[in-house]
């Protein structure tokens, strides 16, 4: 009596079965399957503070812990990202890009949210409220640090089974800040809307990039760990490694201008393309030609002692030494320390290929007397004692060389190689008043948010990764990377 109307129910069953998943049986399925994985590229970004807010900040950072894509169902997804303990630099990525994750696995699916999770958020700066005067006002400069936390970005993505997808995180900065003057009292990273997500690559009105490229990767310092006919790795000391291919446009400024170059175990800088498949393109190699590969990077607070040939500096980056590091695990990023020089060689610039304006005084000097509020410097470390509390570290160096510097401006003018930044909207401490040029070069400029630099809008806030070359020189900045906000 009830094998009817089983069988019935056995029916609509089956029939159900199959329209939640159409398609021929030979085929798969083929609608309605959120089966199988997607692949997804991001980079990290920031949005400085505005101009007239005259804070003169020299290392906003914070331990990324994790980042997870909210689907419209199911639980959330975990983003891998490139490094386990990823430290950010925001001040950095006002100019650049840094990768947070490469190629990570995600499900198929909607997603509608991503959720940041950050532990110890830390803003190294200072004050100098007189306009023209170098450095940093005494006893101003120090730390304020903010509680861990997440926060979250709404974002609208549906990602396909093999889809790769891309997308930029960017951190406006200037509402995490809460500041009396130029003195910052408090930082929290987890304000609303901090963070917003975008699709990569821009559009071609906002970019210089090629088709099939997703952004730049620029200034990548860190450790030599593998080389291959084609390849190098890079690893950082605070967010992951890189591995990037070379092709026949790839530069390298070393000595075979080849990959037959690149040594294992030492120091380099490189740039790179992220590809639209989650690949790297070297588009530059240049080493650190020093004899230690640990090194520390870091940008000059206030106007150096000449007679003792000592100054301080922020850490702005660093290299670990393969083995026997003395560095690895003591410095950190937004730490302040005093820099002695010991019978110093000759300064150096580290060039990365770009056109150096005449008549700097840093170039070749051994004297402190040549080093300004501003400029940024890396050294390797001959000895080293790390910040605790509120007592400065310190570092003996016989080494040095010029580095970028980020900063960021107002607009003025633009040409095709060169743009003006009214020097009243620099940050204080670097005592500049005057109309500033800054030096690019053809073949070695990367630019965001237009597509070329005499497109960018006077009035509006500039970012630049620049070498700092000093009063002496003109243009006092050579440029490398120029993004529009």
């Amino acid at each position: 009596m009830i094998r009817k109307p089983l069988a019935a129910a056995l029916l609509i069953l089956s029939s159900l079965l199959l329209t939640s998943c159409s398609g021929p049986r030979s085929g798969g399925c083929t609608a309605n399957c959120n089966t199988g994985n997607a692949t997804v590229s991001l980079v990290l970004t920031a949005t400085p503070p505005a101009p007239a807010s005259q804070l003169s900040i020299q290392a906003y950072t914070a331990t990324i812990t994790g980042i997870t894509l909210t689907p419209t169902t199911g639980a959330a997804v975990n983003v891998a990202l490139s490094s386990g303990t990823y430290i950010a630099e925001f001040n950095r990525v006002t100019s650049e890009s840094t990768v947070l994750a490469a190629s990570a696995s995600v499900p198929v699916g909607d997603y509608t949210q991503m959720t940041i999770t950050f532990s110890a958020p830390r803003v190294s700066f200072c004050a100098q409220p007189n306009p023209g005067v170098p450095g940093c006002a005494t006893n101003t400069l120090t730390t304020v640090s903010g509680a861990s936390g997440a926060a979250t970005a709404p974002i609208n993505l549906s990602l396909a089974a093999n889809q790769h997808a891309g997308l930029a995180l960017n951190a406006n900065l200037g509402p995490t800040l809460t500041a009396n003057g130029q003195t910052i009292t408090a930082v929290n990273l987890g304000t609303a809307s901090t963070f917003s997500v975008n699709t990569l690559p821009p559009a071609s009105t906002q970019t210089d990039l090629a088709a099939g490229q997703l952004s730049h990767v620029d200034d990548v310092m860190g450790l030599v760990t593998n080389v291959t006919s084609s390849s190098v790795t890079v690893q950082t000391s605070s967010r992951g490694s890189i591995t990037a291919t070379a092709n026949s446009s790839t530069q390298f400024d070393c000595s075979s201008q080849s990959i037959a170059c690149v040594q294992t175990n030492t120091a380099a800088i490189i740039d790179t393309v992220l590809n639209s498949d989650g690949t790297f393109t070297l588009t530059f190699y240049e080493p650190l030609l020093f004899t230690s590969a640990d090194i520390i990077e870091g940008v000059v607070t206030g106007v150096p002692n000449s007679v003792t040939n000592q100054f301080t500096i922020v850490v702005t980056d660093s290299v670990f030494a393969a083995s026997g590091s003395i560095l690895k695990g003591q410095a950190h990023l937004g730490d302040q320390i005093l820099v002695s020089l010991t019978s110093p060689d000759p300064f150096q610039i580290v060039s990365k290929g770009l056109f150096i304006p005449l008549g700097g005084l840093f170039l070749n000097s051994t004297s402190a007397a040549s080093i300004l509020p501003g400029q940024t410097v890396a050294f390797p470390a001959l000895s080293f004692t790390a910040q605790t509390g509120g007592a400065l570290g310190s570092a003996s160096a016989k080494d040095l060389a010029l580095r970028f510097t980020r900063l960021s401006g107002q607009v003025t003018s633009a040409a095709t190689l060169v743009f003006s930044g009214n020097g009243t909207t620099l940050p204080p401490y670097v005592g500049l008043t005057t109309l500033q040029q800054f030096q690019t070069t053809s073949g070695r400029l990367s630019v965001d948010g237009v597509s070329n630099l005499a497109s960018l809008p006077a009035g509006n806030t500039f970012s630049t990764t620049a070498l700092y070359l000093g009063t002496a020189a003109s243009p006092q900045f050579a440029s490398q990377t120029v993004r529009a906000h």
